[in-house]
């Protein structure tokens, strides 16, 4: 029973140490650099390598600016003759409805697209979809 309570013990203050490691910075923290030299920690390599590649991942995201939210909604997608009026139209019109949503508006060829917002989740999304479709009956959730 001691044996647990250091360990948990242990696993909170590294996960306090981490958590204000990130507020000040993204870095790796290993929590079993500072574990007691009498502790001993029994992994199996099959976990051992679940973390690791946990890790990498989200340090490839970081990398990668991907941290951020992951969802967005697009409000405005046409490839036609009027695309890029009708899409600076959109954003325009979405700025007045929506002061201090983030828009974004991108050329992939040959489509014009307008993004709003950052969501977390998806369930973040799909809230202000509802009433986003109030003024743009077409708008859909994509991944950011």
């Amino acid at each position: 029973m001691k044996r647990i309570g250091l360990i948990l013990t242990a696993l909170l203050l590294c996960l306090g140490l981490r958590a204000q490691e990130a507020a000040d910075s993204v870095a790796v923290y290993d929590v079993f650099e500072h574990l007691s030299e009498n502790l001993v920690v029994k992994q199996s390599p099959e976990m051992y390598e679940a973390v690791s590649n946990h890790v990498e991942r989200n340090e490839r995201r970081t990398a990668a600016g991907l941290t951020g939210q992951s969802y967005r909604i697009r409000i405005f997608f046409d490839s036609g003759q009027s695309a890029r009026a009708g899409s600076e139209a959109a954003a325009a019109r979405f700025r007045n409805l929506h002061p201090g949503v983030a828009v974004s508006r991108t050329f992939t060829d040959p489509f014009f697209k307008v993004t709003v917002g950052n969501y977390a989740s998806k369930a973040e999304a799909a809230a202000a979809l509802k009433s986003i479709q109030q003024e743009f009956p077409a708008a859909f959730i994509v991944r950011n």
